[in-house]
């Protein structure tokens, strides 16, 4: 439930706001804790409440990695945790992060770990960071997880922006190519076939075909939108059924080039995520349930399924896995190198970042492709719109000949 109140707090100002609590007095007791006094509480109503409901925006992984390093500074030197979240809160100009430290502020205020007021936050903070907090705070290794995960998701960050820069230039070609097809249909075309139709002579194919096309696609415009739109939706509805989540999935591993850099991305983030986990002295069995969540592939998912079951049953981390096609031989190789030498958290963080080079080489070779192939394509769609419009200007010229 969710209560307004009017209050005066420490500071002798009144201070309005709104709280969420199990009842009236669970209200009560949140605001005598912070040494407010109470001026007015009432039950929001239920539509103000959700018309007042903040859009929770999940924080991005540059964002976490900055505030993972900032909180660890703070933990191993031993200031006061909600004096620290302030002044960070304060020099940080992401909104969403500051929302999500204000949170955090008042939860902890209230008596809650950081943990708990990370679990507050709702979805803008990733699971696996909880968790592992989580793990730190009652094994007393609080800062050392913190700036293990600020390396993980700077990580993560880096292989992003490496696969968004990959895709800037397939996107600024296909703009200038809309733009170009746009253009050439809506002015050049129309005064060619007048000129034409003027002086009596009879459109080229080629230019009759690109008219009918952009005759077509005018008139029909919004209803090619809502078809595509519906197939999307039918794709979307399609792909929530586990069968063919996994169809599609195993369909995206077996592209050229693409499924390889995806398989390595996978296998990267499997890697890092399971030294982290292993680093934290977390059994083995929950660490594969939350494995099954972070992988991204239902492929991988499965295959991590699959072997936690075997693990269960009484194998090996290796032999499990060695079971299962998803994963290379080459991580099976230093799991059971790790296993035998109680040195696996090392070895998986080696196996993690001779991926990432692996996958950084991977969008090298993409890039390089991808920018010869447009380059193709842009120059075969030019050649036919410059085509289109010269035979019907031969046309003309030969017709006052």
């Amino acid at each position: 439930m969710e209560f307004s109140y009017k209050v005066i707090d420490e500071k002798n100002t009144i201070k309005k706001g709104a709280i969420e609590a199990h009842d009236k007095e669970a209200a009560k007791r949140i605001i005598i804790d912070n040494n407010w006094q109470i001026i007015e509480l009432e039950e929001t109503s239920k539509v103000l409440a959700w018309i007042n409901k903040p859009i929770e925006t999940k924080l991005s992984f540059e964002a976490i990695s900055s505030f993972c390093t900032q909180m660890a500074m703070m933990v191993r030197t031993g200031a006061n945790l909600i004096k620290g979240l302030e002044i960070l809160r304060d020099q940080t100009k992401d909104k969403n992060l500051q929302r999500v430290i204000t949170t955090l502020i008042t939860e902890v205020s209230r008596g809650s770990s950081l943990s708990a007021a990370m679990r507050a936050c709702g979805d803008s903070l990733p699971e696996l960071l909880i968790s592992l907090v989580t793990v730190g705070e009652q094994s007393g290794n609080l800062d050392k997880v913190l700036n293990n995960m600020a390396e993980y998701y700077d990580r993560e960050n880096f292989i992003r922006k490496k696969i968004a820069n990959a895709s800037v230039y397939p996107v600024i070609l296909t703009a200038v190519l809309v733009i170009l097809v746009i253009f050439f249909v809506n002015f050049i075309l129309p005064e060619i076939s007048g000129l034409l139709a003027e002086s009596g002579g009879e459109l080229p194919l080629i230019t009759q075909i690109m008219i009918n096309s952009a005759t077509f696609l005018a008139d029909n415009f919004l209803l090619i939108v809502l078809i595509l739109f519906g197939i999307a939706g039918i794709f979307m509805r399609l792909r929530n059924i586990p069968t063919n989540r996994i169809k599609i999935d195993a369909l995206k591993l077996r592209l050229p080039m693409f499924g390889k850099n995806l398989k390595n991305v996978i296998t990267a983030r499997f890697c890092r995520t399971l030294a982290l986990f292993l680093k934290a002295s977390i059994p083995i069995i929950p660490i594969l349930d939350s494995m099954e969540k972070i992988v991204g592939n239902e492929v991988s998912r499965l295959a991590v399924a699959q072997a936690r079951e075997k693990i269960i049953k009484g194998k090996g981390l290796a032999a499990a896995f060695g079971e299962e096609k998803f994963f290379d031989e080459m991580v099976i190789q230093m799991m059971t190198i790790g296993e035998e030498t109680g040195q696996l958290d090392d070895l998986m963080e080696e196996i993690a970042i001779y991926y990432d080079k692996e996958v950084e080489m991977g969008i090298t070779k993409m890039v390089a492709l991808v920018e010869p192939v447009f380059t193709i394509i842009i120059g075969i769609l030019a050649g036919i719109m410059i085509i289109s419009v010269a035979l019907p200007i031969f046309s003309l010229s030969d017709g006052i000949k």
